[in-house]
């Protein structure tokens, strides 16, 4: 039985890397009609799940070792529903992928449109845009109502609830977190609305909460008004100044290599691949201008590093398969630079002025995510555990609205569930960010970000691994409980509210 095992951990990392590559190809343009990989067959059949969950209930397996069959385990539960919907995703992924349709003098799939609608500067266009994107994705809510139903019919195959399910997948219970969404929801609520119309005043004097739509609240957190202090030109620049002045490798001795290069089909978006952790990191970045370039890129170059910096000689299960909010929160702390205005005077050359105005939009920006993720958590969980798809949204358009500020479309019903906690993981990465921010900040001066000492710390932290869920970092680590709030409410103070 324990050979069987070993046996599937091997091949899993084969699987991982395999996945990783032709992601890579596919995203960067270097090769069309990429392949999926097949799931293995043990994990297709529940066979590992089932080997797996009957090891944890030995009482001869030492602590180490069911530590580590818990993160296997956990894999093998979202491995299983998502082969067993594989072919009902397959078609949703065509449709959002490949499907055209023509809206604001262009021709567009549903992914380019949800992806493009807050870039474009015209309002009129986005206006038109998102009425087609919406009336679109409602005709095709069957598509996402047959990967929902697969994905419950796959939950009870494990013979768990979606809550069950759901708690499997962290660890954790799920009520407390969901309480923390709603505390956050609550407690930003006020100074959220505030922070939106003055962002939306920025965007369009005209413009404000009640008569704004989604799609002019995203373009608000995009900054446009910003863009010629966020340039293309500086952003490479000003990425390798700040990894040099902490002492980080820009590309971890060669383990990271950078893919920059513009060809027909790629993905604009800055993305990191995890072939081999930690030998084989690869970057996509494209340079561009304003927030979402310079986040994104100081985003996936974090995580890049962290995951470049894990101890080679950790197991699979310790180096793959733990809690990805802990990744994400260095992800997110490194993106958090754009908050400080001491860094934005340092490596854009910004005014004072102009840091302050730069770091109360990024702070706007962010408790927009947060409130979105939070918002679509709730959403979630309440679709989920009921499981009718049908009047979803009459509760989807209120709550969301609640959440964000501004109108939402309707169309995105059904393409907004998170059956799998995954807003929850985001939520999380927050909070986690917010407890190593501080313990950085108290420990290494308020420009942390500029000492070689946090740089050290960040590679000793990546170099343990994936063995601690986000929870037990902030506790064990910082003697500290994660709260989301307080990460959302750091944003409000940025802003002044």
């Amino acid at each position: 039985m324990q050979l069987s095992l070993t046996n599937l951990v091997d091949q899993l990392d084969d699987l991982f890397s395999e996945r990783a590559t032709r992601a890579f190809r596919a995203a960067s343009g270097l090769q069309r009609d990429v392949a999926p990989v097949p799931e293995l067959p043990e994990v297709a059949r529940l066979e590992a799940f089932q080997v797996t969950s009957e090891l944890l209930e030995s009482p001869r397996v030492d602590e180490a070792k069911r530590a580590r069959l818990v993160l296997l385990r956990r894999h093998l539960a979202r491995a299983y529903v998502e082969a067993q919907t594989l072919e009902a995703n397959a078609a949703l992924q065509k449709f959002l992928q490949g499907h055209q349709f023509f809206a604001a003098g262009k021709t567009w799939t549903p992914r380019e449109a949800m992806r493009e609608l807050p870039r474009l500067s015209s309002r009129e266009s986005r206006v038109t845009l998102s009425a087609e994107l919406s009336t679109l994705l409602a005709a095709h809510e069957p598509l996402v109502a047959r990967l929902l139903d697969g994905t419950m019919e796959a939950m009870a195959g494990l013979k768990l609830s979606p809550t069950a399910f759901v708690e499997e997948l962290a660890g954790r219970p799920l009520a407390p977190r969901l309480d923390a969404a709603r505390q956050t929801l609550a407690q930003t609520a006020d100074a959220s609305l505030d922070l939106l119309g003055y962002a939306l005043k920025k965007l369009d004097p005209m413009l404000t909460p009640r008569g704004a739509a989604g799609h002019d609240a995203e373009r608000a957190a995009l900054g446009p008004w910003l863009f010629e202090n966020f340039r293309r030109e500086d952003l490479t620049h000003a990425i390798s100044r700040c990894l040099g002045d902490l002492g980080l490798s820009a590309n971890a001795e060669g383990r990271i290599t950078v893919d920059s290069e513009q060809r027909p089909g790629r993905d604009p978006s800055p993305l990191c691949f995890e072939l081999r952790v930690p030998d084989q990191i690869r970057l996509l970045l494209t340079p561009e201008m304003g927030f979402d370039a310079y986040a994104g890129w100081l985003s996936a170059w974090g995580i890049a590093l962290h995951r470049a910096n894990v101890g080679r000689a950790l197991p699979f299960v310790e180096r793959r398969l733990g809690d990805r909010s802990v990744i994400d929160a260095v992800g997110v702390m490194f993106e958090s630079f754009l908050l400080d205005e001491g860094w934005l005077k340092r490596y854009l050359r910004l005014t004072a002025s102009q840091a302050k105005e730069a770091a109360r939009a990024f702070a706007s920006r962010q408790l927009l995510q947060l409130r979105r993720a939070a918002g679509l958590a709730l959403y979630s969980n309440e679709a989920i555990s009921r499981g009718s798809w049908s009047s979803l949204a009459d509760e989807y358009m209120p709550r969301m609205a609640g959440a964000l500020g501004v109108e939402v479309p309707r169309g995105q019903t059904l393409f907004e569930i998170d059956a799998f906690g995954d807003r929850l993981v985001k939520l999380d990465a927050f909070a986690l960010e917010h407890v190593m921010r501080g313990h950085l900040q108290e420990r290494f001066n308020e420009d942390f970000w500029r000492n070689p000492a946090t740089g050290r710390w960040l590679t000793d932290l990546a170099s343990r691994g994936q063995h601690d869920d986000a929870p037990v970092v902030a506790k064990t680590y910082f003697g500290v409980e994660l709260s989301v709030s307080s990460a959302a409410l750091h944003r409000v103070s940025v802003m002044g509210a």
